[in-house]
């Protein structure tokens, strides 16, 4: 059966904004009309309304992704209208009919609905979590329970501004060595396309004998003109394994690993995940939330297994009564300036305060480096560039050298 969103008012002309199942308007109008509700507008929405098509933020053709940008903005809404004076089935409903993106519209409609029907807000978006995220339910669920849920409402929107902020300067530092790799994959590949098989043509007619190096160009450049099947073949085979390989426990830790020893990459990926371990730490905190909880949620969200289980570690040495500090420093994953900082927040009580400072250091520090590292990265990739392009031409004139030129 269709399913339409729909506007409606009660006999006091109050706004009512949900999702119903119905053959087509004159139905709807029908439903809506023995609940004393008068329809004022509908719309149909494209499938059927199942456990399927209400999670939202991506993963299913068609349905449009949350972003960021978005979630600040919702939560930014209701925070004001809760603090106005509106319940918040009122504030939903408001801030449901000003949004734009379709997907969020829906969760939100949901949730009213559910909240309408009993349900803690907290409990309510539990059900949706590809739109809100672990972070963002535990501090709506804090804010309920302390009487707080404006202020843990404009935490949360602030929570997804730094996200989005991070986000960026990561695109920023990965963006330039992706192109100046594909340039070079691409100067290669017309080499062996255009250049080789000239070159290939000359020794054929001459009969030379070819070192080994130049063959294997020879040997490459026929495969890609005549068989280039092979290189999407082997390429996908090799990205399968490598995928599947990381989608295990163990190999998602080995790749964690080598990314934070990465040469140039690896100091600022570890920056990058104790940021936002200290950011989601500091917003859990500050929204009341217990310090385990907030200790395990805000591992997750490092995006680094390698930090995530360190933290786990020192989650259960702090259920023994261990303070923070120490068993942070027995890690051996973050810095000494990490530490001592937490260190400082709980002997003085303000850990909350300590952590946001701590998130914005890094935050600045962060960008600092992504700057400096493109500026390094420039003549790191241009030498790079030209010695693969040197490599290739002189495999291809090496039969011309002199005998002891040659390498075999």
């Amino acid at each position: 059966m269709p399913t339409f969103q729909y506007s409606a008012r009660d006999r006091e002309g109050n706004l009512q904004i949900g999702l119903l199942a119905a053959e087509d308007a004159t139905e709807l109008r029908e439903v809506l009309r023995n609940k004393d509700l008068f329809l004022t507008k509908s719309q149909l929405r494209r499938g059927k309304l199942t456990d399927s098509t209400q999670v939202t933020g991506g993963g299913l053709f068609g349905i449009k992704k949350v972003k960021l940008g978005d979630m600040v903005v919702m939560s930014r809404q209701i925070a004001t209208l809760v603090r106005s004076g509106l319940t918040i089935i009122e504030a939903l409903s408001a801030v449901a009919a000003q949004t734009e993106n379709s997907t969020l519209v829906e969760a939100l409609n949901m949730v009213r609905l559910d909240v309408l029907t009993g349900s803690s807000l907290g409990g309510a978006m539990r059900k949706h979590p590809k739109v809100f995220n672990e972070i963002y339910v535990s501090l709506v669920e804090a804010g309920e329970a302390a009487g707080t849920l404006d202020q843990t409402l404009e935490l949360a929107a602030t929570q997804f501004d730094q996200e989005a902020e991070l986000r960026e300067q990561i695109k920023s530092a990965m963006t330039y060595p992706i192109v100046v790799v594909v340039a070079a994959i691409g100067v290669v590949t017309f080499m062996l396309v255009f250049v080789v098989p000239a070159f290939a043509k000359v020794y054929q007619q001459f009969r030379a004998e070819l070192p080994a190096i130049t063959r294997m160009q020879i040997l490459l450049s026929d495969i890609i003109l005549h068989r280039v099947w092979i290189v999407f073949l082997t390429v996908g085979v090799l990205f399968l394994l490598i995928k599947k390989y990381i989608s295990t426990k163990g190999g998602q830790r080995k790749y964690d690993e080598l990314k934070l020893k990465l040469p140039l990459l690896g100091k600022l990926i570890r920056k990058i995940s104790i940021a936002r371990f200290a950011q989601t730490w500091a917003g859990a905190t500050k929204g009341g939330m217990p310090i385990l909880q907030a200790l395990q949620i805000s591992a997750n969200t490092s995006g680094n297994v390698v930090i995530r289980d360190s933290v786990a570690q020192v989650a259960t040495f702090v259920k023994e009564g261990a303070t923070l500090a120490d068993p942070l420093a027995a890690t051996g994953q973050f810095p000494p300036m990490v530490t001592r900082m937490i260190a400082a927040g709980e002997s003085s009580g303000d850990l909350d305060l300590m952590l946001e400072e701590l998130a914005r250091f890094y935050r600045r520090d962060i960008d600092y480096q992504v700057k400096k590292l493109t500026r390094l990265m420039e003549p790191i990739m241009t030498v790079l560039v030209g010695a693969i392009v040197l490599f290739v031409l002189l495999a291809l004139y090496m039969p011309g050298l002199p005998p002891f030129m040659k390498t075999s």
